[in-house]
């Protein structure tokens, strides 16, 4: 009966303090508990409270979402198993999207941004739905999206600045268009006169979300769009010798990380992780990166090519290992980071205190597919996931 528990005497405000202590996920289960606690626990202050401890504890990112590179499809995968077989962090429940009744692989995850996902959902007949939603609290919200815009949409979500989300789309000869939630209408902010040249070269789609703005790599340069001034800038390149490329550009921690190499460095499975410093005026190391022993444990990573000249010769010049994820450690050091990479078949783990190498996941296609199309996988298909008590 109420009054009878002594917990139910606490006030509001200290029954809040230790709630907001809880994992997220937690805190979502403490919700169901009574009409109190989901009160208390959905409040905006509560919200971006839990935001804000959850970010400093260290728990950036629970897993990936990971588009199929044959199939119109996703599957998800922890970075602790165990943790998710004991039912302490169970599975992102997907099943709250409409069309997964009827196909459970019509779900392709576009953007994710602070326990946000953007998807595009193809039911029969190919005409695609786009909902952004959050797993933890089921929360979700259809979108009226124009099509030439469904595979570009990139989510600007600051959640201690703002409730409200933005998507960011790139359109017509790479014109950009946002949509807001607060006014839940699209505007086109850059028009492809002024932007067409500045994309040319572009690597992917697929942006990554940084103090406030939208970060895509173009060849040999990074663009900016900033979301609330609606205007494009150019971040600076690391200075590098002939050859290098970029490889990987990342968010993590509040800082935005990028890895390149030659095709020396790579082969080798050595190369920097490189850090935005806070003026943004150049890139300074974050990590240093041996993966070699990587080589000697699955030696099939070496791909061979033949010799043009002499067709009987191959010569052994690839290294099918790419880079996901940078998980960056705590303190001002980014002490005790974590790199996530995949080999064809594999996503593999690799602890910058210790260089322990670890496997996370076998890779194997969500549909039946031959072997041959085990390829290597690239960041830019994987999309990480962090819960967070924000709805829609």
């Amino acid at each position: 009966m109420p009054g009878t528990d002594p917990f139910s005497r606490l006030h509001d405000d200290l029954v809040a303090g230790i709630l907001v202590l809880l994992p997220p996920k937690h805190v979502a289960r403490a919700r169901l508990v009574c009409r109190r606690w989901h009160l208390l626990t959905t409040d905006h202050h509560f919200v971006r409270t839990s935001f804000t401890l959850s970010r400093h504890a260290g728990r950036p990112v629970a897993g990936f979402f990971h588009n199929d590179q044959i199939c119109v499809a996703n599957y998800y995968f922890p970075l602790d198993r165990d943790a998710e077989n004991d039912g302490d962090h169970p599975y992102p429940d997907l099943s709250f999207i409409p069309e997964t009744s009827t196909n459970p692989w019509s779900i392709h995850v576009t953007s994710s941004c602070n326990g946000l996902l953007a998807l595009i959902c193809w039911p029969p007949g190919f005409r695609g739905t786009v909902y952004v939603c959050n797993p933890l609290t089921k929360k979700l919200a259809p979108l009226c999206v124009p099509t030439q815009f469904c595979h570009n949409l990139n989510i600007a979500f600051e959640p201690t600045k703002s409730p409200h989300f933005k998507l960011v789309a790139l359109g017509v000869i790479y014109s950009i268009h946002v949509y807001s939630s607060e006014t839940r209408s699209w505007k086109m902010a850059v028009h492809g006169d002024h932007s067409a040249s500045l994309f040319v070269g572009l690597r992917s789609f697929r942006g990554v979300f940084w103090n406030g703005s939208i970060i895509w790599n173009v060849g040999h340069s990074l663009i900016r769009f900033v979301v609330e001034g609606e205007y494009l800038t150019n971040l600076p390149m690391p200075r590098k010798e002939k050859g290098w490329i970029c490889a990987y550009v990342g968010e993590s921690g509040g800082h935005l990380q990028m890895i390149g190499y030659t095709k020396k460095e790579k082969f080798a499975a050595r190369f920097d992780i490189l850090e935005m410093q806070e003026d943004q005026s150049e890139w300074s190391v974050l990590y240093h990166v041996d993966l070699s022993q990587v080589k000697e444990l699955y030696p099939n990573i070496e791909w061979p090519t033949w010799d043009t000249r002499y067709h009987e010769h191959k010569i052994i010049e690839y290294l099918a290992l790419s880079p996901i994820y940078v998980i960056r450690g705590t303190g001002k050091s980014g002490q005790n980071g974590v790199l996530i990479f995949s080999i064809p078949g594999k996503i593999m783990s690799y602890n910058m205190k210790d260089q322990k190498i670890s496997m996370v996941q076998e890779v194997t296609s969500p549909r039946k597919v031959p072997p041959a199309y085990l390829l290597e996988q690239f960041w830019y298909n994987f999309y990480a996931y962090s819960p967070s008590l924000f709805d829609l």
